[in-house]
């Protein structure tokens, strides 16, 4: 056995007995770590919220959502997980389940509560939470409007359409008319009043001049005075008179114009009887409430999915041990033991189970392309001359690709499609949080080698992605073993990245 092959095996026999400790301590951690402090929040509903979305406080990642669930009552009881040691929680705290932007994904934002309240510093309290108004609810509004708009125009129609609307605009013009002839009445009613009580005034003021003479006097004077003002403001009131009379005029002339405009309403003509008594009017509102209902509902199934797309990148490095190469002539600079990869994961929607990996990658073996040439050579005893063929092979750094479509089935991802520009699949099986193995085969059209590439190795999360660090983890396999087997050794770091999907969301695209 070589050198290499016995560094692979003891490195799976490591590996078997990390897996074991793994699961016999769960959530092993390195390093320094904030302690988890879990909360649970109580909702009427969570539509579009899923396990591992992100918990908030004033806009900064402090944790992430471990479990949903619907208890006896209908409402949704959720358990976040707090890794922030900073976050502070008061008695009157509070959740709400918020969208990040127009189109963000949603996820939990927390209310500390009001700094003068106790501080909760023990695990497991219950916060109420609450909703923001949803697509749904403004959709249903609108659509409210459009059935009292399309009620108001109904009555407007049963009101003045038929011989009863007629009949009803004559009974209106006819109260104006009789309403003008009673203020006419009054106007002389109370002029024989003002008349009257005059003259009662000067009685008055006589049986108090005998009976009263200490305010005979006063009673005169003040007498005089009534009687003087009334003199003097006799001609304003015959202006008042005359102006009533004018508005009576005014009034014959509006009514003349309502029955001329109600006529014109009756006949269909004008933007009114248009609205009210055509059946293209009715026609084109109608079908522009349609209109707006079939735009609402398609913008809220646009910005519904859209907030749902995961969209996680990555990079890793591999060094592959013992890799042995096909021995070129020339060109070895072309080969390498080392392999770099940047990876991007598109979920469009987690509720279901389809993903999508573009990987982009440099390969260790590198391109091989074989070119003969001949030589003449010239013997200098015989001088006779004869032709030698050579070959030569150079290798070349190679850039591969993958391009693959891959379904989630419980712990296991089904993923086929481009293997480093080779068809293929793969298998990976999620054991936890934190450990993951992988098989993969591709080539099998024997474009580089004779036999299938095999590629089997695992990946174990040292850390967790936190709100300011990605996710940082090392990888070890066996890559190759029916051609050139070689063991491998590396790592690297992933994150989820909300800003570059918005970003890519906001790129405006011409029709």
């Amino acid at each position: 056995m070589s050198s290499a092959a016995k560094v692979g095996v003891f490195m799976l026999v490591i590996l078997a007995i990390l897996g074991y400790f793994i699961l016999r301590i769960e959530d092993l951690q390195f390093g320094h770590r904030g302690e988890i402090r879990k909360v649970t929040a109580i909702f009427d509903s969570v539509a579009g919220l899923d396990k591992q979305s992100a918990v908030r406080v004033a806009g900064v990642r402090v944790g992430k959502v471990d479990d949903i669930q619907v208890r006896p009552d209908g409402k949704a009881q959720v358990t976040l997980e707090i890794d922030d040691p900073h976050v502070q929680l008061h008695k009157n705290a509070s959740a709400s389940v918020a969208n990040l932007g127009l189109l963000g994904e949603k996820y939990v934002e927390l209310y500390p509560g009001t700094p003068n309240s106790p501080i909760v510093t023990q695990s497991g309290i219950t916060l109420r939470g609450s909703q923001p108004a949803s697509i749904d609810d403004v959709t249903n509004q609108i659509s409210a409007i459009a059935t009292d708009v399309k009620a108001i125009t109904d009555s407007l129609r049963h009101v003045m359409a038929g011989q009863q609307g007629q009949q009803r605009l004559d009974d209106i013009v006819e109260n104006v008319r009789a309403i003008t002839a009673e203020t006419r009445a009054l106007i002389a009613a109370n002029r024989s009043n003002v008349d009257a009580t005059l003259a009662n005034a000067r009685e008055i003021s006589a049986q108090l001049r005998v009976e009263i003479p200490r305010l005979a006097d006063s009673l005169d004077r003040v007498a005089n005075s009534f009687g003087g003002t009334v003199t003097e403001n006799r001609k304003d009131v015959r202006a008042i008179v005359e102006n009533l009379r004018g508005l009576s005029g005014e009034l014959r002339t509006t009514t003349d114009n309502l029955n001329s405009i109600t006529g014109q309403v009756k006949s269909g003509e004008g933007t009114v009887g248009k609205l009210l008594y055509s059946n293209e009017a009715h026609d084109r509102l109608t079908s522009a409430l349609t209109s707006v209902e079939s735009g609402v509902n398609e913008l809220r199934n646009t910005l519904g999915r859209a907030s749902r797309i995961q969209l996680d990148l990555g990079m890793k490095a591999d060094y592959f041990a013992g890799l042995q190469h096909n021995d070129p002539q020339i060109g070895t600079n072309g080969t390498s033991n080392t392999r770099s990869e940047v990876m991007v994961r598109i979920n469009p929607n987690p509720e279901r189970n389809r993903f999508y990996n573009i990987i982009l990658a440099d390969d260790p073996q590198g391109k091989r392309s074989d070119q003969t040439f001949e030589d003449v050579v010239t013997d200098p005893v015989t001088g006779v001359t004869h032709t030698i063929q050579r070959q030569e092979t150079r290798f070349t750094r190679d850039m591969v690709v993958s391009a693959q479509a891959g379904w989630m089935l419980g712990d296991f991802n089904v993923r086929v499609g481009l293997f480093d520009n080779t068809g293929g699949g793969g298998l990976d099986y999620r054991w936890n949080d934190r450990l993951r193995f992988t098989g993969e085969a591709f080539d099998f059209g024997g474009r580089r080698d004779s036999k299938p590439h095999v590629r089997l190795f695992s990946e174990y999360v040292v850390r967790r992605e936190k709100p300011r660090t990605p996710q940082i983890f090392l990888s070890t396999g066996y890559d190759d073993p029916l051609n050139h087997g070689a063991v491998t050794f590396g790592g690297g770091i992933r994150w989820r990245d909300d800003d570059l999907k918005y970003l890519i969301g906001s790129v405006p695209i011409g029709k």
